[in-house]
C-alpha cells in the first residue's frame, strides 16, 4: 500500500491542507508526551525527498535525525505541542495526549498561517474539540506519509528534550532511556526517589500502597 493512499483520497476531494498527527511518549515514566502535526504538499513529485520515510519506530536514530530537516523543508507547515508530567498526572495520559495534539495543530496554524481542512490521526481515537474534520487510522504511522512525518518530528523533539533534562536531573539516565521504564530507570527511581519530571500517577513511580 502506498503511504499516500489516504492523502490522495483527500486531495482528490479538494482537501489540500490535510494534517497528519502523531505522538511520542505515552508509555514513559518521566517527561512530557509530545505530538507533532505535519501538512505535506499535494503530489508525489513534490514528496520525492521523503522516499524511505515511514513509522519512526522502524527507523534508526540516525535515519530519524536525517529526516527532520527534510520534513521541515518539504512540509507546507508543521507544529509541535506537548503536555508535561504534572499535566499528565492531573488529567491522565489519554487527555494529555489529546491536549498535546491540539497544541501541535494550533502551533502549525499559528506559525504558518494555514488552516488545515482535515486531520489524519494515528490510532483509533478522535481528538476531542477539533473544528476540522478528522479521520483515525490504526497504525497510521506506517500507512500515511503525513502521519509518519509527524511521528518522526514528535519522536526527535521528545528525545532531544529528554537529553536536555538529563543535564538538569542527573542520575536517572534520561539521555539513555528517554524516561521509559527500563530496569536502570526503575532502579534510579528506587535509589534517588522521583523528580518533578516523573509521572507520579504511573506504576513504577507511584509509591506502593
Amino acid at each position: 500500500m502506498s503511504l499516500l493512499e489516504f492523502e490522495r483520497a483527500h486531495w482528490a476531494a479538494g482537501r489540500h491542507f490535510m494534517a497528519g498527527v502523531d505522538e511520542a511518549g505515552r508509555g514513559p515514566l518521566a517527561g512530557p508526551v509530545v505530538a507533532a502535526a505535519v501538512i505535506l504538499p499535494c503530489g508525489r513529485r513534490r514528496l520525492r525527498a521523503l522516499d524511505g520515510l515511514t513509522d519512526s519506530k522502524q527507523l534508526t536514530a540516525a535515519q530519524r535525525a536525517a529526516f527532520v530537516p527534510v520534513i521541515q523543508r518539504t512540509a507546507l507547515a508543521f507544529g509541535v505541542g506537548l503536555a508535561t508530567a504534572p499535566v499528565i498526572d492531573e488529567i491522565n495520559i489519554l487527555q494529555a495526549t489529546f491536549l498535546s495534539m491540539r497544541r501541535a495543530l494550533r502551533c502549525l496554524e499559528g506559525s504558518f498561517a494555514i488552516s488545515c481542512d482535515g486531520v489524519l490521526v494515528d490510532g483509533n481515537r478522535r481528538i476531542p474539540d477539533l473544528i476540522a474534520p478528522q479521520w483515525t487510522i490504526i497504525k497510521g504511522d506506517s500507512l500515511s506519509l503525513s502521519i509518519a512525518a509527524a511521528s518522526v518530528l514528535a519522536k526527535e523533539f521528545r528525545d532531544a528534550l529528554m537529553i536536555r533534562l538529563d543535564a538538569t536531573y542527573p542520575g536517572y539516565g534520561f539521555a539513555q532511556h528517554k524516561g521509559y521504564p527500563t530496569v536502570s530507570h526503575r532502579a534510579a527511581i528506587q535509589r534517588l526517589g522521583p523528580c518533578v519530571q516523573h509521572r507520579m500517577t504511573f506504576g513504577g513511580v507511584r509509591p506502593a500502597d
